[in-house]
């Protein structure tokens, strides 16, 4: 037998019991958990980082002229150059001669950021012997257009005298 306390029901609030009924019959009213989200795998591979030789872009001037623009190399992944229309090499990134094939026409037109690349693939000698005198040659050409990498670059070769003499002061 329960014994009812004297003035304990004035001295409940009836707002908390009001609210724990009210979750308990939110909770049963949860929407069901939702089934998982197919997630789409991606080749690890895709996400590697490649010189990618972009095509040209077809322009038109005017109703008179169509024409191709040249080529554009750029870093990105192997993925998003596939999705460009891009051309990289997949399994050969080491080779001296296809990261050249790929920087050194931009480079000899004059493109500041290419000349960097270039000069930076000599400086680590990808596939061969660094050769840190022509990685040199091609910082000074992209550096004497003011691009900050390749004043960084050269002066670290100057720095330890690769390639250069060495010349703090000119570092």
């Amino acid at each position: 037998m329960t014994r009812a306390v004297p003035g304990l029901a004035e001295r409940i609030s009836p707002l908390p019991l009001f609210i724990s009924m009210l979750l308990v019959v939110l909770a049963g009213m949860a929407p069901a958990p939702r089934a998982e989200a197919t997630v789409q795998t991606r080749n690890p591979e895709d996400l590697l980082i490649v010189d990618c030789l972009l095509p040209g872009q077809v322009r038109k001037l005017g109703t008179q002229m169509t024409f191709i623009t040249g080529r554009t190399a750029v870093k990105t992944s192997a993925g998003d150059c596939e999705i460009r229309g891009g051309e990289y090499v997949a399994y050969d990134r080491s080779d001296l001669n296809s990261a050249l094939r790929v920087w050194l026409p931009l480079a000899q037109s004059g493109d500041k950021v290419a000349q960097t690349y270039v000069g930076e693939i000599y400086e680590r000698g990808l596939g061969t012997a660094p050769d840190p005198a022509t990685a040199a040659q091609w910082y000074r050409k992209a550096a004497e257009q003011g691009y900050a990498r390749a004043q960084v670059n050269l002066g670290f070769l100057y720095e330890r005298g690769l390639g250069v003499p060495k010349d703090p002061r000119q570092a």
